[in-house]
């Protein structure tokens, strides 16, 4: 193994947040040019193709050498046990699209706290959100647009007859009289992994029916991972619907 390659060498693709962990543990782990696994749960494969001709890395379930690191790449948040004496961190890729439906005036803190909220229960990890799903109106939401500039994300809307379009497991016929559209978080949220999907694929970016459907396939499940959930402010502030679906194409924007 070669002492020269280091975690700071890897090649990561830049959309890709650092989560938590013993960054210094696994760092001095490949410097040593001990064994550290890496476990790929989502994201871009890409990155492997520039490793050294020597390297120390090896992937789950394909070494018999001690595993003395580990490297999580995937949009959960983990816990790592802080007695453990095997170093580990993860890797988030950019792959969970979050659907949001609110009232107009809708605060961005009630927005943040609703997603972070859903994130919690869910064990998911912040820094795998890609952006924020919504319907067309929702456009110029003060709200929301202060939360994505503030985090960096991007704001991808839909006209209400798209929306409707998409199969959603909990649809609304209150909602469907109010907006034109049965859903708006779940499906908001399924028609941006589909327009990434395609984009990706250079195809012509529209919202296909078909392709969500593969997309299930392609995630090894249904792509909505967490189905509405809303969330109401003990404040009495308002309520905010919340929707996540993960992508199989991680996001670089």
């Amino acid at each position: 193994m070669s002492d020269k390659f280091t975690l700071d060498m890897l090649d990561i693709p830049s959309g890709w947040n650092r989560g938590t962990g013993d960054w210094m543990g696994v760092a001095a782990a490949m410097k040593r040019g001990e064994t550290v696994e890496v476990i790929q749960e989502v994201g871009s494969t890409l990155w492997q193709n520039s490793l050294p001709e020597k390297y120390s890395l090896c992937w789950e379930s394909e070494n018999l050498s001690p595993i003395k690191g580990r490297i999580w790449i995937s949009f959960t948040q983990r816990r790592f046990a802080p007695e453990s004496a095997l170093p580990k961190v993860q890797w988030h890729p950019r792959v969970l699209w979050v659907g949001i439906g609110c009232k107009a005036g809708t605060s961005r803190e009630l927005i943040e706290a609703a997603i972070q909220n859903v994130c919690r229960s869910y064990h998911l990890a912040e820094g795998a959100i890609a952006g924020i799903a919504s319907i067309d109106t929702k456009a110029g939401e003060l709200g929301l647009l202060e939360l994505c500039r503030s985090r960096n994300w991007p704001l991808k809307t839909f006209a209400a007859d798209i929306l409707s379009s998409v199969e959603v497991p909990n649809p609304s016929n209150l909602v469907a009289k109010a907006v034109g559209t049965p859903s708006v978080a779940e499906a908001a949220a399924l028609c941006a992994i589909a327009q990434i999907s395609t984009a990706h694929q250079h195809q012509e970016t529209q919202i296909s029916i078909n392709h969500l459907r593969l997309s299930a396939f392609i995630c090894g499940s249904h792509p909505l991972l967490v189905p509405k959930k809303i969330f109401r402010s003990d404040k009495k502030l308002g309520s905010v619907t919340v929707a996540v679906a993960v992508c199989p194409i991680d996001y670089l924007g």
